[in-house]
């Protein structure tokens, strides 16, 4: 019998580096358009840095997860954290001596972007191999708890260092990677399963969506998740025009935003259990109906507190649903398509996100935040509806 996860001593620092890097990002994140803006007074250049992010990602993922399978996965993360400190560190100096210029901060944004994209498929990969085979599904699932809790601390701490001074979150920022990397570097495990090098790169960038495509349930998967995306990465704003019609302050907004996320912590320290004692079936269906209920529910309330917590519901199972996808293909996958399934599997998944704010925005000003909602919620019945109509999709290969 194989000791806990918590006594593996390559996976706990894996874990805590990754943990303290992402609260890193979180931090970054938050102080990106807020220093741009108080620069500025510009909102379409604060956008902008958002926009950088959002762009290297999605353009950059699928040819950055095939080198993930071709190159040494520990190299990789080493550099990616060291050139991602170098880039916090060089703007955090900058704004130290008020040297603030646009054109560095989207030079940093960008670094960070295509390094954290090569970053992420090479310690997924990583993860799966420090621990036993019959851990792997466990390993992913408790990685999502150390995505959640940032997610929630990190604004606030960007808040309180930005207010001590614009520099302090860069700071921050570029200390974390550091961490990650000095945990990085403690690995004695070699980062690749051994295969013969024209395995490796068979099959080009594309080879990881290939495999996905051809495995049933991961592609019923992929599509139900890039359709639920739709709305889900549109609907933030939603609820934002929908709360400043009900009168909510900022605060109030920071607040509602907070318990919604305080769900999705929730759901993540839950993961583990739930991927154990609940089917992918039940999974699916309970977070289709759960989302669709909760969209119809944001018509009956007045409260931007009710509001946060009627979030909190779908957020709830979030973590796992995603911990569903990443563990399947850690244990199914080979090693050498990884990265390239990793950054499929985020690609497909998020196919949809670019154009939802769009399509929110696009949606409210023609129709109001109240029939916006009634159309989303209608979209995510039928969703739902399909999803429980084909529900032998949603039966994964056993677990191994």
């Amino acid at each position: 019998m194989q000791p806990p996860l918590r006594k593996n001593r390559e996976f706990v620092a894996l874990w805590i580096g990754g943990a303290v890097s992402n609260l890193g990002i979180s931090i970054s994140s938050f102080a990106y358009p807020l220093v741009v803006l108080g620069a500025t007074g510009s909102p379409g250049q604060a956008g902008l840095v958002g926009s950088v992010l959002t762009a290297t990602t999605f353009f950059l993922r699928i040819p950055l997860g095939a080198l993930t399978d071709r190159w040494d996965r520990k190299r990789i993360m080493v550099a990616c954290d060291a050139g991602r400190a170098a880039a916090s560190a060089s703007l955090a100096l900058a704004l130290g001596f008020d040297g603030f210029h646009l054109w560095h901060v989207l030079l940093v944004a960008f670094v960070e972007g295509s390094l954290g994209t090569l970053f992420g498929p090479s310690e997924s990969a990583a993860v799966r191999l420090v621990v036993a085979p019959e851990q792997r599904r466990e390993a992913v699932a408790r990685n999502a708890s150390r995505m959640q809790v940032p997610s929630v601390i990190g604004p606030p701490i960007g808040g309180v260092l930005l207010s001590a001074g614009r520099a302090l979150p860069f700071v921050a920022d570029a200390v974390s990677y550091l961490v990650s990397l000095l945990a990085i570097v403690t690995l004695r495990t070699p980062l690749h399963e051994r295969h013969d090098e024209d395995g490796a790169t068979a099959g080009g960038m594309f080879e990881g969506v290939r495999w996905l495509w051809r495995h049933a349930f991961l592609r019923a998967l992929l599509v139900w998740m890039s359709l639920q995306t739709l709305v889900f990465a549109g609907i933030g704003l939603v609820i934002v025009v929908l709360a400043r019609d009900l009168g909510a302050t900022s605060g109030q907004l920071g607040v509602l935003f907070a318990i919604t996320s305080a769900g999705g912590l929730a759901g993540a320290f839950a993961t583990p259990r739930l991927l154990q004692s609940v089917s992918p079936t039940l999974l699916v269906l309970g977070f289709s109906w759960a989302f669709a209920g909760a969209t119809f529910l944001l018509l009956a309330v007045d409260s931007p507190y009710a509001i946060g917590v009627i979030g909190a519901i779908p957020f709830f199972l979030v973590p796992a649903v995603g911990s569903l996808l990443f563990s399947t293909i850690a244990a199914e996958a080979p090693d050498h398509l990884q990265g390239r399934t990793t950054a499929g599997a985020i690609q497909v998944a998020g196919l949809l996100a670019p154009v939802a704010p769009l399509a929110a925005g696009l949606l409210l000003g023609t129709l109001g935040a109240r029939h916006t909602i009634l159309l989303y919620g209608g979209f995510l019945v039928l969703l739902a509806i399909e999803a429980s109509l084909h529900s032998n999709a949603w039966r994964a290969p056993p677990k191994r």
